[in-house]
């Protein structure tokens, strides 16, 4: 199968954000899947997989700093 550069990059750069976040690369129907669909779909998708990170990031964000809190509760602690 031939794809242009532009899909090509895309692709690798979903590739690597998915495997961030999955543990492995898409791969034959899920890679098939993504060269399929349009320009603006695949920006969608990308867009899609980096609010998910930002998501997942603000959460583990706030989750450390309660944590931190919480210990802080018990004694006088410092982030390291």
């Amino acid at each position: 199968m031939q794809i242009d550069k532009n899909t090509q990059a895309a692709f690798y750069f979903y590739s690597e954000m998915v495997k961030d976040s999955r543990g492995s690369r898409p791969r034959g129907a899920d890679a098939e899947w993504f060269v399929s669909l349009t320009e603006s779909e695949r920006q969608a998708e990308i867009q899609r997989h980096i609010d998910s990170v930002n998501e997942m990031t603000e959460f583990l964000e706030a989750e450390y700093n309660a944590d931190i809190k919480y210990l802080k509760s018990f004694g006088d602690f410092l982030k390291e």
